[in-house]
Parts: C-alpha cells; sequence; structure tokens
C-alpha cells in the first residue's frame, strides 16, 4: 500500500542552503547537562510526568549492567563503567566505552561510540544519556535505523520515551542509504511513533539529490504499510488540451475495513471538480461507491455540444459483491453518467474516448447439488450520438438461466433452461424462453476418441409491437446431432525429450432447418470465424438464431511436446468445414449460403523459449475473386528479466481494420527503462497531419533503492481527425509517497507483458 503524506500547506520553492544542511557541529551543545541543553517538546515533558506516576504504582524492571572495568564512589554515589560497558533492560540495551551511572540523580551517562536497541530500532551515538527510573533515553547527534521498515535518518538531538516514540531535533528521514541518500524528509521537529506507525514532522524540507522540491509546515506520514487519516501529495498532470490540473487527495481511513478518498481539485479551463471513493470490505461482502462532480463545466458550455439545462458533469458509480450461505452470491452495478460528451471530454485513452456504452446490473448467482442457476438485471446509458433510438441495446429484465449436467459411467446428460424479459423503447420486444436437452457418450480407444451427441433445442415467445403480419408467439424446435472423432499419433524423436504428435479430427454436424423469419433479434449475432469455431454447433451466437446445416469439418495439427520442460513447444492447426447442403438461415432473413466449403483457418504457435512466443492466426478463401487472404493476425512477445518486455503486432481483417502495433520497455541499465508505443492504422493514413497513428507513447522510468521515477508523454485518437496530447510525470519515494499522475495502469494497459510493481 502506498504510504500516506499529511500537508496542510503546499509551498514550492527554494530555500536558504542553512535550512537543510546535515552538518553537524558539536559545540553547539557540550558546555553542560545535555537534557538542560535541549528543552524538547511539551508533549516530552507531559510524557514524563506520566511515567513518573506509573512508575511509583509499578513494579521497575530489572537493570542489569555489565564492563571490563568498574569503579565506584561512594560519597558522590557514582559507579564509573569502562570497557565494553552494557545496559539491559527488558528489550532495551545500550552499550558504550565509558558509563557514568549516577544513583542519586537515576541516570546513566553513556559515551564513546553508543549502540542502542530496542524492538527493532537501532540508535548509534557518541553520547547518550539514559533515565533509569523513566526509561528515557536522550542522544546527542544520534543516527537512527529501523531495518525491518527500511527507515533511517539523523538528527542533531534525539529523546527515545518508554512508549516507543523517538523525537528529534533538526532531523532528517528517508528509505534510502544514510551515507548518501537520493531523497530526505528534514524537518525541525520530527516525531515518530512506531507503535502506530506514524511520523509527524514541523518546518519539512523533502529533497531529491539534495534539491529542494517541496516544503510544508506540518507533515504527518506513515512510517509503515498500515492506512491513516490524512491528506496525500497533491496530483499535478499535464495536458496540451485540457491544461494542467490539480488534486488535493483527502485519505479517511474509518475503520479496518472501510475507507475514503476525497479528491478536491481543479481542471484548467473547466472549473473545480470533486471526486469522492468511498470502499467497505467484509467477510462476505466487499464493495465501491464512487462519486465525481464538476460544478458549471466553462468549457464544455461554450463548446456548444451542451443540450441540457446546466454544464453540470457528473458519474455516480456503485458496486456491491455478497456472498452468502448456501453458494448465493449476488452482484450489483450502478454507473450513471451526466451526459454523452463524457468520455470524449474525461477518457484517459483511445478505448475511454470510444467508448459506445457503459452497463448497469444486478446479478444472482445460486449452486446446489450440480445445479446452477443465473439470473440478471441488465441496463445500458449509451455515449455513441450516432445511434438512433432503434439502434439502442435492448434491457433485460431479467433473465434467469438453469443449467445441470451428470457425466455417468454410460451416458451424459445435460440440461440448460434460460427465461428473459428484453425491453426496448421503439423495437419489438418481449419474453422468450429456450430449453435445452442434450445427452452425450465418450467411447475411448488407445490414441482415438469418438463423441456422438444428441441435443434438442427448443424457444419460444411472447412479443409486444411485433410487424404487421407476424406472430407474436412465434417459436422453433431444434434438433442437433454431432460426431467428433480424434485420433492422436505421438512418437519420441531419437533419444531426446521432444515428442512429435499428429491430431487428425473430423468433426460432423446435423442441425435442422427450420423457418425463423418471424423472430426477433434480441442478443444473436454471427460468431467470428476461427478454428475453435469448426467445431461448434451453432454458428450463431444467443438463442435467437440456429443454423440450418449438414456438414464435415477436416482438421489437423500437429506439434513437438517436450518431456523435460513439461510443455509444447510447437503447434500447428488448419482445418475446413464442407457442407453438404445449402443454409438457408440468416440474421435478416433473406441470404442465403451456397458455398460448399468455408474459408480455410490455420493457428500457430510457437514457443522455443519460456520467455519467448509467437501466434499467428490466418483465414484464406480460395474463392474470392480479388485478396483471398480474408483475416491475418500475427504477435510477437519476448519477456526479458527484469521488467524488459517487447510486443509487436499485426492484425488485418478483409474490408475491416489493418493495424500494427509495436510496444516496449527496456531496461538501458540496472536504473534506466525506456519505454514505447505506437499503433498505427495502415487504413487511415489520410494525411501527413493524421499519418494513421492512433496511440504513440514514449517515456521513461528510472528507478534506484530508494525512489523511481516516470515520465509519459502520449499521444492518441479521440475521434476521427482529432488527437489528444499529454505529458505526465510521477515521483515515487519508497516507504514514503508519491507525487504527480499514478502511471502504472497507463502503462501496463499500453505495454501488454509490463507490470506495475509496487513501490
Amino acid at each position: 500500500m502506498k504510504k500516506i503524506i499529511n500537508v496542510t500547506i503546499c509551498i514550492f520553492s527554494l530555500f536558504s542552503i542553512k535550512a537543510f544542511s546535515q552538518d553537524i557541529s558539536e559545540t553547539d551543545f557540550f558546555c553542560c547537562s545535555v537534557n538542560d541543553i535541549y528543552k524538547t517538546s511539551t508533549d516530552i515533558n507531559k510524557y514524563e510526568d506520566s511515567l513518573e506516576k506509573e512508575s511509583s504504582n509499578s513494579t521497575p524492571d530489572i537493570i542489569n549492567i555489565e564492563a571490563d572495568e568498574t569503579f565506584r564512589d561512594e560519597r558522590e554515589q557514582i559507579t564509573i563503567l569502562q570497557g565494553d560497558t552494557k545496559i539491559v533492560r527488558g528489550s532495551e540495551t545500550i552499550q558504550s566505552e565509558l558509563t557514568n551511572v549516577l544513583q542519586l540523580e537515576d541516570r546513566a551517562r553513556m559515551s564513546g561510540n553508543v549502540r542502542y536497541e530496542n524492538e527493532g530500532l537501532q540508535i548509534t551515538s557518541p553520547y547518550a544519556e539514559y533515565n533509569t527510573r523513566s526509561s528515557r533515553t536522550d542522544f546527542l547527534s544520534p543516527k537512527y535505523k529501523y531495518p525491518e521498515l527500511e527507515i533511517s535518518g539523523k538528527a542533531h538531538y534525539g529523546v527515545r520515551l518508554k512508549n516507543k516514540k523517538v523525537f528529534l531535533k533538526n532531523s532528517t528521514y528517508t528509505t534510502c542509504d544514510l551515507l548518501n541518500p537520493d531523497w530526505n524528509l528534514i524537518g525541525s521537529s520530527t516525531e515518530l511513533d512506531f507503535e502506530n506507525g506514524i511520523g509527524k514532522s514541523r518546518d519539512v524540507f523533502v529533497t531529491v539529490k539534495g534539491v529542494p522540491v517541496f516544503y510544508s509546515p506540518y507533515m504527518q506520514f506513515s512510517l509503515d504499510d498500515q492506512r491513516k487519516t490524512g491528506f496525500l501529495v497533491p496530483d499535478f498532470s499535464g495536458s496540451w488540451v485540457k491544461g494542467p490540473d490539480v488534486i488535493t487527495p483527502f485519505y479517511w481511513s474509518i475503520a479496518p475495513n472501510m475507507d475514503m478518498l476525497i479528491r478536491p481539485g481543479y481542471i484548467q479551463e473547466r472549473g473545480s471538480k470533486l471526486e469522492s471513493t468511498y470502499r467497505y470490505l467484509n467477510q462476505n461482502f466487499i464493495g465501491t461507491m464512487y462519486f465525481s462532480f464538476l460544478d458549471d463545466d466553462s468549457e464544455y458550455k461554450g463548446s456548444g455540444k451542451n443540450t441540457r439545462s446546466n454544464s453540470d458533469r457528473y458519474n455516480f458509480y456503485f458496486k456491491h459483491e455478497h456472498t452468502f450461505a448456501n453458494n448465493l452470491k449476488i452482484d450489483l452495478l450502478y454507473d450513471k453518467f451526466s451526459d454523452k460528451d463524457y468520455f470524449d471530454d474525461f477518457g484517459s485513452g483511445i478505448s475511454d474516448s470510444s467508448t459506445s456504452y457503459r452497463t448497469r446490473h444486478a446479478k444472482l448467482e445460486y449452486d446446489f447439488n450440480g445445479w446452477s442457476i443465473r439470473s440478471r438485471f441488465m441496463g445500458y446509458q449509451t455515449f455513441d450520438k450516432n445511434l438512433n433510438s432503434s439502434s439502442q441495446p435492448y434491457d433485460i429484465l431479467p433473465e434467469v438461466n438453469i443449467h445441470k449436467r451428470v457425466d455417468q459411467s454410460f451416458v451424459n446428460y445435460d440440461l440448460n433452461l434460460n427465461i428473459a424479459e428484453w425491453d426496448h423503447v421503439s423495437k419489438v420486444d418481449g419474453t422468450r424462453a429456450d430449453v435445452q436437452i442434450g445427452i452425450d457418450r465418450t467411447f475411448f480407444a488407445k490414441g482415438i476418441s469418438i463423441k456422438p451427441r444428441f441435443k434438442l433445442q427448443h424457444t419460444t415467445y411472447d412479443l409486444d409491437k411485433q410487424s404487421a403480419g407476424l406472430t407474436s408467439s412465434p417459436s422453433k424446435t431444434i434438433p442437433i446431432f454431432s460426431l467428433d472423432n480424434e485420433m492422436t499419433l505421438s512418437k519420441q524423436i531419437g533419444n531426446s525429450s521432444l515428442v512429435h504428435q499428429i491430431k487428425p479430427r473430423i468433426f460432423y454436424l446435423y442441425s435442422g432447418e427450420e423457418d425463423q423469419s418471424d423472430i426477433p433479434i434480441f442478443d444473436t449475432g454471427v460468431n467470428e470465424f476461427t478454428y475453435s469455431q469448426l467445431f461448434r454447433d451453432n454458428s450463431f451466437s444467443g438463442y435467437d438464431r440456429n443454423n440450418d446445416t449438414n456438414q464435415l469439418t477436416l482438421s489437423l495439427s500437429s506439434g513437438f511436446y517436450s518431456i523435460e520442460e513439461s510443455r509444447e513447444l510447437f503447434s500447428a492447426s488448419i482445418g475446413q468445414i464442407f457442407y453438404f447442403e445449402d443454409r438457408n438461415v440468416s440474421l435478416d432473413n433473406s441470404s442465403v449460403s451456397r458455398r460448399a466449403n468455408s474459408n480455410i483457418v490455420a493457428e500457430l504457435e510457437y514457443k522455443p523459449f519460456l520467455n519467448t512466443s509467437f501466434k499467428s492466426t490466418f483465414m484464406y478463401d480460395r474463392k474470392a475473386v480479388s485478396q483471398k487472404t480474408q483475416k491475418n493476425i500475427h504477435t510477437f512477445q519476448y519477456k526479458g528479466k527484469g521488467n524488459n518486455v517487447f510486443n509487436a503486432s499485426y492484425r488485418y481483417r478483409k474490408n475491416d481494420i489493418e493495424q500494427g502495433d509495436l510496444s516496449f520497455a527496456w531496461g538501458l541499465s540496472d536504473r534506466l527503462n525506456i519505454l514505447g508505443r505506437w499503433n498505427y492504422d495502415f487504413k487511415n493514413n489520410l494525411s501527413a497531419n493524421n499519418s494513421g497513428d492512433i496511440e504513440t507513447l514514449a517515456g521513461l522510468e528510472y528507478e534506484s533503492c530508494c525512489w523511481k521515477a516516470r515520465l509519459v508523454h502520449r499521444r492518441f485518437k479521440i475521434d476521427e481527425n482529432s488527437f489528444e496530447k499529454d505529458i505526465q510525470f510521477q515521483i515515487m519515494l519508497k516507504g514514503f509517497t508519491d507525487v504527480g499522475t499514478p502511471l502504472g495502469d497507463l502503462i501496463s494497459n499500453s505495454i501488454k507483458g509490463y507490470i506495475d510493481k509496487e513501490y
């Protein structure tokens, strides 16, 4: 979890070199008692009073003292310890070269390489005083370290109290190497509470490589991974279109299982914006509530796009997932936006800016004794202004799906029941009920499997707003029979660990023909033709259409398997469907397919090494007059050590898209990485200004032992001829805080295989 920092006032300015100088002059301290020179904060003095009262009512801890030589002054009640001296009290251990024990003052003065340890905290100092009554230790010029939390620092003066608190004057704090820290938090007065994991400091400067980058008169920060209430460091982002935005987040740790992030801010040329995210977690449920509000968007008001009575922009999001006893689950999602231009104005990439619709749903899942029950309500909010009322998606109010499969030694059978209520503002809608009953069995012989399967599917409708001349209660009953035959031939290559496998497969499918022209299309489309589609019993998705076919699929797969590595190194498959009859069923109720065979489809996958893969999909039409290649998709990925990754892909679909995509994250050294992506549309290279670019990204990532910095420049398309550019920067100080815009998700979404490691 990111470390939390509490900032009351943020001032970005340079300051006197004396303010953050770490030189310590011991002549400032040695004139009298250390405790007399430095009067620490009233918090320490108040705590000392409470310690005195506590010590008078409690049994003191046993103090063990060790030394090489001992001298005793009975009149002054002073004991002098020399050599390797050690004072042990409970978990506290203090070692030094010389110790004076002042019994009348309940005080021990130690000098010469003083070393203090207690419950993970380590402090070294040239001089220290230990109060044997209150267990308070005062240090001169201390250097402290907490290895478990990877934090360290030094100060002019320090106090360690029995309540595990450390008070420091003119101190530093870092998670870097103390000898040469890359960043430092420098404060005039600092309190470190290791029991509660909270640090507090006044007159604070944050320096990076010795250069001051941040100042605050007061700061609260986290010493560990515990969530704590407080202001977070402001987020700053720059956009060539929107201008610089400033967000000042506040984190509220409401309870161990509940928190809220409040993000007031200002968006350049738009106005004030408020975002709030509330999260809760329980053993049986989890949820998130998000609200964003931009008051009277100035830019949106003047753009002419707004058709509403006001220019307020908002988004409300609520998601709740609940698991009850007896395998009952509920999933609720509600997502509401103020207007159709929301993603165009506030989307963070090409995928957001091209959003056509967002869903909202209520889902229920229940499982018992092999029965599976799924129910859902589904609604939409559309953002595509080109969609007319008839093109709007259907709302589902509701849908119930019941499934049961039983595998037995003699025969297997399954039942699937689906009932749904479809609602639309202008198109035909109503109730649909679909029942499917299937029976199958797989016969095995050496290297051979044969699976006959019979399925009967019945679908009936009760429709409203049906077209004139068509029945309002259409139905269809389709018998489906398939026979899947597969053979596996394997041979080990010589004395090596490689095995060559050849798998011929024959798949026969018969699906009965029935006129379905009076049935509307609720959720049905044509499945994309892929290699796996060769072996499905329906070329349509959904329940509104069943293909009428009498066909035979022939395919052949070949591959090499490594026994030593237990993985497949290479596989190639090719197949084609041969039709014995014409197909009359279509989505438009008018198209007839008379082809005797399908396109040839092939897939190839090659993984010569664990970190290298190449995948290719190819579809070819022998009967096409021109451009016989229908689809051509190739992807390559290499993943090296650390976050080194390189991706290259090419996608081509006839009369549709032709795009190339290159992306990489590569280490130029142990600390410096370069980031890049180029997504290009070969069919949209209309002009020099456009040049077919979809998204370009270039960035640098620098990481040391205790901090990381990212700089990213992007240019991405938001519509047919418009682009948006932005430059974003992020600094992460390990164990402390982040400054700038979080970029981990943005980079991992643009560069496949990049892992945003928590820092």
